[in-house]
């Protein structure tokens, strides 16, 4: 099982930590409908050699919902028709997540998402500081998420994921803790929160730099949003993310177990057959490679074995489960601790370990990245 990842770059506005690839305030919609056509196109192309069943859809950004609903209906019914063909069989469609902005939430979009089986909405929030929102060029009120999120509640729409960030500028010790338990008091049928730091080039630090608290003060906050989470009986699952039983992101577990998944669009990735890609990032020149029948990648990089190693290693880590051993044994051929247990028995203070799994202890989780490194 695999899944597919579309890439919208389209945003009304540009907030200023954002590292993804979006065109700002172009509000054209025939440059929409292009878009949509080339990326139906896109999905034609790639399919034809993808071996995998597709079982979750994840419309990213940018930001989806600027597109208008009919747009999206068009995408995602054409979507799901070659998707269906691929797969012959509809039930394996198990997710669709769409990224959407506190901006476009209004009862029409809400209609559509209603009509869309296995709908997951995913929110991003970031704070209810204004003046933090001010700072950060995200152009949102409070009483704007308010007004979203009892909008929200009142439909039909149950898997629910909204993002927050720790350590914007003006961020106080309580600031994110208090921000999870006023929108879970406006949207208690909330099943997932994911719960990222805030990630700066060195001159948005430089800029910010009276505003933002420092890294040992972020680490505070975050660890009591964390508690905060797991007392309203969210379970964290992998390093940013926190859900209620069973609603787990099934689209991003595929990523953390090293699945296949197709990405389309400017700018997407990918990775199946052994190869992870990424296209082009100018509009215009995704046009054109589309207009000729051509792949528009920009870059194809060939996964050997010591590479899937190395990344099932890292991503598995950054679960609370950790490195499946088994799965790890039969995937690459050779024993998991045989070859790691001298590594693992100098820095066992890190790990949680079992005939089963090898995890990061929680008091140490919030530094996955580094420790898995100890196993490269």
């Amino acid at each position: 099982m695999s899944g597919l990842y579309i890439h919208i770059p389209f945003c009304t506005y540009k907030c200023s930590y954002c590292n993804f690839y979006s065109i700002v305030n172009m509000n054209d919609r025939e440059i929409y409908r292009k878009y949509i056509e080339a990326l139906i196109s896109e999905l034609k192309l790639r399919i034809v050699n993808y071996k995998s069943y597709i079982e979750t859809i994840y419309l990213g950004g940018g930001t989806p919902s600027v597109l208008n609903v009919h747009l999206l209906k068009y995408l995602l019914d054409n979507v799901l028709y070659i998707v269906y063909s691929h797969n012959k069989n509809k039930e394996l469609i198990k997710e669709i997540t769409i990224e959407s902005n506190i901006n476009n939430i209004n009862e029409e979009y809400i209609n559509f998402l209603e009509s869309i089986d296995n709908i997951r909405l995913s929110l991003g929030i970031q704070t209810f500081n204004e003046k933090s929102l001010a700072i950060i060029n995200r152009h949102t009120d409070k009483k704007d998420i308010i007004e979203a999120l009892k909008l929200i509640n009142k439909s039909s729409l149950e898997n629910i994921s909204l993002d927050f960030i720790c350590g914007l500028p003006l961020n106080s010790e309580n600031q994110i803790k208090d921000d999870i338990l006023f929108s879970f008091d406006l949207l208690p049928k909330t099943k997932h929160f994911s719960l990222y730091y805030l990630e700066l080039t060195e001159s948005l630090k430089s800029k910010w730099n009276v505003f933002l608290p420092d890294d040992e003060k972020s680490v505070i906050y975050y660890k009591k949003a964390s508690d905060t989470l797991e007392g309203l009986g969210f379970k964290r699952y992998e390093i940013s993310n926190y859900s209620i039983e069973n609603y787990n992101s099934i689209h991003n577990s595929h990523y953390w177990l090293l699945k296949d998944y197709i990405g389309i669009g400017v700018s997407a990735s990918g990775c199946y057959n052994d190869n992870r890609y990424s296209n082009i990032k100018i509009l215009k020149d995704y046009f054109d490679y589309i207009d000729k029948n051509i792949l528009p990648i920009k870059e194809n990089e060939y996964l050997n074995i010591d590479d899937r190693k190395k990344e099932f290693i890292f991503l598995s880590l950054r679960t609370v489960k950790g490195i499946d051993i088994h799965k790890y044994n039969n995937c690459f051929n050779e024993v998991f601790y045989d070859k790691y247990c001298k590594i693992i028995n100098d820095n066992k203070e890190y790990f949680n370990i079992s005939n089963d799994y090898l995890s990061i202890k929680k008091s140490y989780f919030d530094y996955a990245d580094e420790i898995s490194i100890l196993l490269f």
